[in-house]
């Protein structure tokens, strides 16, 4: 079993293991660390514990410091509590850091090789959740193929090669906000269900419609003023994937099978994982409800990650044209009674199927 490591915010406590890291570089003939917020570069310690402090309030970037907004991680090998490596996490990105990203990382030249920056950045990861990163991005040099493995091994979709400082790095992406039809996203919410999946290729629908059935739960979801339930026991979500799409809508259904409202994730992309749809999530909703009511939701949570560069100029727009298509559609009762129908239709389609 692979050694377990644990980030730790270095203190003046991790001095000497610290200094014993940095120096283990020097004498590899390393000059950089990568992700260390500037520790190969300030001679003195506590002038660089007084830098990282603050770079967790920092509000802009100083690339000639080799500061940013962010944290700095010690990885410690939990088995002996041995200093492994370390890991910076910048939780805004900029244009400069547009070609950095938001990770770096440096592990110890005698603990290369067994897997722990694949774990460093795992970890990495579950700390930007906390920060509220939604797409986390990562570069590294096109000829450093180890690198690129971690890279995709934690998620990390390829998008293109940039040039920085005259050589060519790959940048990858890793998201964050990816949301399963099968109700894995909501494990402390839903306590019991079944789930169905069924591929439709015909002249009406191509993609795939998905059936959560909700057996237990340990609360009651309510929304809006007058309290509409969205989940409770025996509720159905029937989750609809549409091929070429960059949306996917769950119908809500009560315990009589009643629409309570149709729920339209905007995505950047919609996938499948070992037969289970999912929708790489775009920050935008577009809520339905039968009597008519149409709301957009979470408009100020796309505009932070415009604003942060984790979503492009091309997604924002993309992700507010397909809302208004949407919207536009929703506003002509036909469209309604179509909706209606479809999803009566294929709610006991897939009841009716065993798998």
């Amino acid at each position: 079993m692979k050694d377990e490591l644990v980030l730790v915010v270095p203190s003046q406590e991790h001095k000497d293991e610290i200094m014993k890291f940095k120096n283990e570089f020097i004498q590899n003939g390393e000059r950089i660390i990568n992700g260390s917020a500037g520790l190969d570069i300030e001679d003195n310690f506590e002038n660089w514990l007084k830098d990282i402090k603050e770079d967790e309030t920092r509000e802009y970037s100083e690339p000639k410091r080799a500061r940013f907004p962010g944290k700095v991680f010690l990885a410690y090998r939990k088995s002996d509590n041995r200093l492994v490596g370390i890991v910076q996490l910048r939780e805004k990105l900029d244009d400069y850091l547009l070609k950095k990203g938001h990770i770096g990382d440096s592990v110890r030249p005698t603990e290369r090789n067994k897997g722990y920056s694949t774990q460093m950045i795992g970890l990495a990861i579950e700390e930007a959740k906390k920060l509220g990163i939604g797409n986390v991005l990562m570069v590294c040099h096109n000829g450093n193929f180890p690198s690129a493995r971690t890279i995709i091994k934690n998620g990390g979709v390829f998008e293109d090669e940039i040039i920085r400082d005259g050589d060519t790095y790959q940048r990858y992406w890793i998201t964050l906000k990816k949301r399963y039809a099968d109700g894995r996203n909501k494990p402390n919410d839903i306590l019991e269900k079944e789930f169905k999946n069924f591929r439709v290729d015909n002249d009406e629908f191509q993609g795939n419609i998905s059936l959560l059935t909700i057996k237990k739960v340990r609360e009651e979801w309510r929304v809006d003023e007058e309290q509409r339930c969205i989940l409770a026991k025996n509720y159905n979500w029937l989750e609809i994937y549409p091929d070429g799409e960059h949306f996917c809508i769950s119908a809500v259904l009560d315990e009589k099978d009643n629409i309570v409202e149709w729920y339209i994730d905007i995505a950047r992309m919609l996938g499948e994982e070992e037969g289970v749809p999912y929708e790489d999530d775009l920050y935008l909703d577009v809520v339905i409800v039968p009597d008519g009511r149409i709301h957009l939701l979470d408009e100020d949570e796309l505009e932070d990650a415009y604003n942060r560069k984790e979503v492009s100029k091309k997604e924002f727009d993309m992700a507010y044209e397909t809302a208004n298509r949407i919207m536009e559609k929703a506003r002509k009762k036909e469209n309604i009674k179509k909706l209606t129908e479809f999803t009566h239709k294929y709610l006991e389609i897939l009841k009716e199927i065993e798998f």
